[in-house]
């Protein structure tokens, strides 16, 4: 009626180790670490996703604001004009403008101080306005230009 436990063949002898353990039962305990680090791996994938959308959406909004101050600095009004090319200065100082952007901010920049001299035929005003914005030289009349910026 009470049979005594079955006794391991011959061969099964080799799969324990030498703890006294079957290799299938450290494996199996081995489980929870893989959980553990596939849940790791998952939150640093994710968390590199959202850092990578948010520099996305913060570039946007940086070419956002500089297509107005662009479009500003090209106006006829005085006002707007001088408001755009701040704008232009401060956005060319931003770590989100890499060298293509610079590039292209220092080409609207000229543009619209041409624009100034081909239509008033003097350049007294603007003889000494030959920086890029962000660059360590400054205007005449005022000193909005910074130093720093990656060109």
């Amino acid at each position: 009626m009470f049979s005594p436990p079955p006794t391991p063949p011959p061969g099964a002898a080799a799969s324990v180790l030498p703890g006294g353990a079957p290799w299938w039962e450290i494996l199996a305990a081995l489980g929870p670490l893989a959980v553990l680090l596939a849940g790791a791996l998952t939150f640093f994938v994710g968390w590199k996703t959202l850092e990578q959308r948010r520099k996305a959406d913060q570039r946007s909004e940086w070419w956002t604001r500089a297509q107005w101050a662009i479009e500003a600095s090209l106006s006829d009004d005085p006002r707007r004009q001088e408001t755009g090319l701040g704008v232009l200065d401060l956005l060319a100082q931003s770590d989100l403008a890499g060298t293509e952007e610079a590039a292209i901010i220092s080409i609207a920049w000229a543009r619209p101080l041409t624009a100034i001299v081909d239509s008033t035929g003097d350049m007294s005003q603007n003889e000494n306005i030959t920086s890029a914005p962000g660059t360590e030289e400054a205007d005449d009349d005022n000193s909005s230009t910074a130093a720093g910026t990656r060109f």
